[in-house]
């Protein structure tokens, strides 16, 4: 079971203000600060009030910032207790492996079904399909398109060197998939700002609700874990992409709509039906 604080913020997030928003996914990313620093302190660190901070215990259900960073400490130093895991690891490649385990975790129980399932419908009804992402996020924008390429029709991966004035001459119905983590290319926050001016949909996926991209996109699928670095990004965003890929491939296929290609590129080791 998750702590109080975890699980009343994830409650609470949809009404909060944006200051109280961006204390909140703070927490959510890095939970350290909160058990480290007093309220002021971590006021400026994140860039808000010391009020914003005190508000935010309140809203949660706590009776001030003592209360709440006393809980912040306790799950910080016994969070197998919340894991509920037993015994000790075998080792610590074990132990890397159980954090990302750890990570999916907290992303099954914090999934937005209802979310998933629009961005699972816009990308089947979109005429015309746009990937980007850059820096790391590439390897996520290249999978995605790749696979997608053998399921729907017309599933471009954007390479900024090529495509510029690609968003011009997009058809109707047309939509963007854009990958955007820290340290966010500006690149990719102007390609969703001028996609949202031409009335392009945009589906973000990010590491934060309160990202630059959130304010342009029509969907926004956050990775929300604890250790947001580089590398434990990667497994819950993988993830994520592949649960997303294989309700298209289920939606399409009961449409009898699948590409020819889906057949000898992807369905590796399945029946004919």
């Amino acid at each position: 079971m998750e702590p109080k604080f975890i699980r009343e913020t994830n409650k609470q997030f949809a009404s909060m203000t944006k200051g109280l928003k961006k204390v909140g996914d703070s927490l959510l990313s890095d939970s350290s600060l909160f058990a480290i620093y007093p309220a002021k302190k971590v006021g400026e660190l994140i860039g808000v009030s010391e009020t914003t901070i005190l508000r935010f215990c309140t809203m949660i259900g706590y009776v001030g910032y003592n209360d709440f960073q006393k809980d912040v400490r306790n799950y910080m130093l016994a969070p197998n207790k919340w894991a509920g895991e037993k015994g000790e690891r075998d080792s610590t490649f074990a132990e890397r492996m159980q954090l990302d385990i750890s990570n999916l975790h907290y992303t099954v129980e914090n999934l937005d079904n209802e979310l998933l399932d629009n961005v699972v419908d816009t990308l089947i009804n979109s005429s015309k399909i746009i990937v980007a992402g850059y820096y790391q996020s590439f390897s996520y924008a290249h999978w995605l398109s790749f696979n997608l390429s053998y399921i729907l029709h017309d599933v471009v991966l954007y390479r900024p060197e090529n495509d510029a004035g690609m968003l011009d001459m997009l058809p109707k119905e047309a939509c963007i998939v854009i990958f955007s983590y820290y340290r966010y290319a500006l690149d990719t926050i102007r390609l969703a700002e001028e996609a949202k001016s031409k009335s392009i949909k945009v589906i973000a996926i990010t590491d934060s609700r309160v990202s630059p991209i959130a304010e342009y996109a029509d969907f926004l699928l956050p990775i929300n874990i604890s250790n947001k670095t580089l590398i434990n990004k990667g497994p819950v965003t993988m993830s994520l992409i592949n649960t997303v890929i294989i309700e298209i491939i289920e939606k399409v296929k009961s449409r009898g709509k699948i590409k020819s290609t889906y057949k000898f590129l992807i369905k590796d080791g399945e029946d004919d039906e």
